[in-house]
């Protein structure tokens, strides 16, 4: 399938490519690091550097980062899109959730007591889709596309991505399948807003599940 990158990500680095290159360096030790770091102000100091670092590269080219309002080909498309990503990630989680239980393997879902979701909201729906969007799709994505090409920089984000929530003991289905949708619908449509908010909506959705399965249990 051919892939058309519409948006001029990257385009700010790859003259002279080396600049593409030493950002590609930068995002991966600040991925790197942010795999085993715990501390969200650390996390959000690493993550801060290498996106100041990208823009000093980029030399302060927004679009070229990602950093724009306006998503291509427009806002009413990417409507639609959530709710078409929404409905596949929903749909594999429920297929892969039946194959474990068939294998004997049930996934435990956390239970969320309503006098928690307020601090939970604001880590599941921003500060979480803030920081991982900033490394994992801005600053990767950026660096790779023009080495890489856009789906190698897709597989790659998502891979990645899916790696970071193994490694943290969040290994749930849609955490394998969520980061390639993100980096795919920044790349499309130019704007780091766009894998955000997707990202902030499906965690508000897990967040949802956890309550509900609070009040299932209780």
């Amino acid at each position: 399938m051919v892939f058309t990158m519409d948006a001029p990500l990257g385009y700010a680095l790859q003259k002279p490519l080396a600049k593409a290159w030493f950002a590609v360096g930068i995002a991966l030790t600040a991925i790197g690091t942010d795999f085993f770091l715990e501390s969200f102000r650390l996390r959000s100091l690493v993550i801060g550097v290498s996106v100041i670092i990208l823009v000093l590269l980029a030399q302060g080219d927004r679009a070229s980062l990602g950093l724009v309002v306006r998503l291509r080909p427009n806002y009413r498309y990417w409507v639609k899109g959530a709710l078409g990503i929404g409905a596949v990630v929903a749909g594999f989680c429920i297929v892969a959730a039946f194959l474990l239980w068939i294998i004997g393997i049930r996934m435990p879902i956390p239970a969320t007591p309503p006098e928690r979701v307020l601090s939970a909201l604001a880590s599941y729906c921003i500060s979480a889709p803030v920081l991982e969007e900033a490394l994992y799709r801005l600053v990767l994505c950026v660096a790779l596309v023009r080495i890489a090409g856009p789906w190698r920089t897709i597989f790659a984000s998502g891979a990645i991505f899916a790696a970071l929530h193994f490694v943290w003991g969040n290994a749930s289905p849609d955490n394998f399948i969520a980061g390639y949708f993100l980096a795919w619908s920044f790349l499309k449509s130019g704007s780091i807003l766009t894998p955000i908010v997707l990202h902030s909506l499906g965690n508000g959705c897990v967040l949802a599940l956890h309550v509900a399965n609070w009040y299932r249990i209780s």
